[in-house]
């Protein structure tokens, strides 16, 4: 028989044991609500813990979300996560069971919160959809889509369920895209800009191409009146050259219409000369080839000797001359020769395109370093569209009128140039036609040598008086009419034909002097002048080369095989006259 105690004793043990297993149940139940693996969720609240079910929700609808690929979120109106699928703990980095209770905003950016508590704020009413980030455990953020719907819970509580679509891979292809396009974009104004300046390029090599094509007719063209008006000129001096050589055929001819034979060849084979010489003188310089004999000398001697030059033809036309100048010497460093040339040319430009009777003004004066000589003349003057091109090669002023006297057109084109070799300038000034011209030249002064100016000098050679010439050259007019000329000028003279009879007859004449051709058959110039200067008793002998060939080079050969001077054909009769003292 059990007593009252013992009785009381086992129903509590009963109770107790009871209350443990419903403990435990209850245990396992919350950790199984933590742990998602079932449809209700226990949330501790002003010290309670309250048991949410999720209406309509059971474990297909759970396995469906776990399926996903965007994050779901179901949070009640304070924002407290009721659940959590797996997608959304994998975004956010965050293990699952500590989702589930926490507050949302806990994965809401700082700098974000303001924006998303506006985004639930609306959502409350209607569904919303927009962009944010998630902060991640690491601190990482997270671009998503979020769109929000209102949720019914228990007891008609009212949540949200939340869906979170990652959008990383947009975004990074969104960026990809960005760069891609500005790139593009950079691309596209390089090769705009190339294109640009491929056009502008273009349209330049356009212009200069016409430019050069103009200029190339403009060269054809002057090149045509170049080629007609040398015809021209040649003819010019020909013509007087044939009348006067079959007048002298002419039987019984007195000495006066002989005299004026002779005197017309001469004007006219000096003219021929000087239409040579200046084609020669371009054409070096064009291409460079001309050297300058550089001395110091005095601008006076250079220019008296360019109006000795000049004088018979400003006579002949009936034009008067003043000259202008300094007391004080005026020293240069220059090729006396081709200064000489630069102002006879000038003077006799004034002198063509004058009606008779003008007048030619020649001045010069010192300027600091600089010395200055001006041309002026009362002619037919310049218009002032040709001001430009007047010292061009082949230009010429008003061709269409006659003023009796021809042209290159390459005169003004040599002043220039060899202006310009001595480091000074020329220019040129007229009021228009018929209001003269003013040609002005600028020349450096050799200011260290004021008080040390000298004329050309001459050679000790050039002061002896040769008497006996032998000259030597296969084409017999050429030799014997130069023998006749020296004869006619107080020399002594044999005349041979070949480099042979040469070393035959200087045994025998003994000449003081030699004119030898250099380019004959058989023994040419230099064989015959270097077997002279190996001959005893003849090492003294001048040799003087006369020949067509009048380049740097061939100066320096003639002068390597002992030669003393070089003379181009035909040859300066006043130089020659000058170089023998005769």
């Amino acid at each position: 028989m059990v007593s009252p105690g013992n009785e009381t004793h086992q129903e509590l043990l009963l109770k107790i044991h009871d209350l443990t297993l419903r403990l435990e149940e209850a245990q396992e139940t919350l950790d199984a609500i933590h742990a998602a693996t079932v449809d209700a969720v226990v949330v501790y609240h002003d010290g309670k813990h309250r048991v949410y079910t999720l209406e309509g929700v059971d474990t297909i609808y759970r396995r469906l979300f776990e399926t996903l690929n965007e994050g779901v979120l179901v949070a009640t109106a304070d924002r407290t996560i009721l659940y959590a699928n797996r997608r959304f703990a994998d975004l956010v980095g965050v293990e699952l069971s500590r989702i589930t209770g926490a507050s949302v905003e806990r994965f809401v950016p700082l700098a974000q919160m303001a924006d998303f508590t506006a985004f639930l704020e609306r959502a409350e009413e209607m569904p919303h959809r927009d962009d944010l980030s998630l902060i991640r455990a690491d601190g990482g953020l997270v671009p998503v889509l979020v769109s929000i719907n209102p949720a019914p819970l228990e007891r008609s509580e009212t949540g949200c369920a939340i869906i979170v679509t990652d959008l990383t891979e947009l975004r990074q292809v969104q960026e990809a895209l960005r760069r891609a396009n500005e790139e593009l974009e950079e691309r596209i104004e390089a090769r705009t800009a190339d294109l640009l300046c491929a056009n502008a390029a273009l349209e330049t090599e356009i212009a200069e191409r016409m430019r050069v094509e103009e200029a190339l007719r403009n060269e054809d063209r002057q090149k045509d009146e170049f080629l007609a008006i040398l015809s021209h000129e040649l003819r010019n001096p020909l013509t007087p050259l044939r009348n006067a050589t079959q007048i002298m055929k002419k039987p019984g001819l007195d000495e006066t219409r002989l005299a004026w034979c002779r005197d017309v060849i001469d004007r006219q084979v000096e003219h021929l000369v000087r239409l040579v010489d200046d084609l020669l003188d371009i054409s070096r310089i064009s291409r460079g080839k001309i050297e300058l004999k550089k001395e110091i000398v005095e601008l006076r001697a250079i220019i008296d000797s360019a109006i000795e030059s000049s004088q018979p033809f400003i006579e002949a036309a009936g034009h008067e001359l003043k000259v202008s100048f300094p007391d004080e010497p005026l020293p240069l460093n220059a090729d006396p020769v081709r200064l000489t040339q630069v102002f006879a040319n000038l003077l006799n430009n004034a002198a063509k395109y004058m009606k008779a009777g003008g007048k030619i003004y020649l001045s010069a004066r010192r300027q600091e370093a600089t010395a200055i000589v001006s041309v002026r003349d009362t002619g037919i003057g310049i218009p002032a569209e040709a001001l430009i091109s007047i010292f061009d090669l082949f230009t010429q002023v008003d061709r269409s009128t006659n003023h009796g006297q021809g042209g290159l057109g390459i005169g003004l084109a040599l002043v220039r140039s060899l202006v310009h070799l001595h480091g000074g300038q020329v220019e040129v000034y007229s009021a228009g036609p018929d209001q003269g011209s003013d040609f002005v030249v600028y020349l450096p002064l050799a200011t260290e040598c004021l008080n040390d100016v000298t004329q050309p000098k001459t050679s000790a050679s050039m002061l002896q008086s040769p008497r006996r010439i032998l000259v030597v050259d296969d084409n017999h007019d050429v030799a014997d009419s130069l023998g006749i000329l020296l004869q006619f000028l107080g020399a002594e003279v044999q005349v041979v034909y070949d480099g042979a009879s040469a070393l035959e007859t200087i045994e025998a004449f003994k000449p003081d002097l030699m004119i030898l051709d250099l380019g004959m058959p058989g023994m040419d110039g230099y064989e015959v002048a270097r077997q002279i200067r190996q001959k005893p008793g003849f090492q003294d002998v001048m040799l003087i080369a006369l020949t067509g060939w009048g380049q740097k080079k061939d100066r320096a050969r003639t002068r390597m095989e002992g030669f003393d001077y070089h003379l181009v054909k035909p040859v300066d009769i006043e130089a020659l006259k000058t170089l023998l003292r005769l």
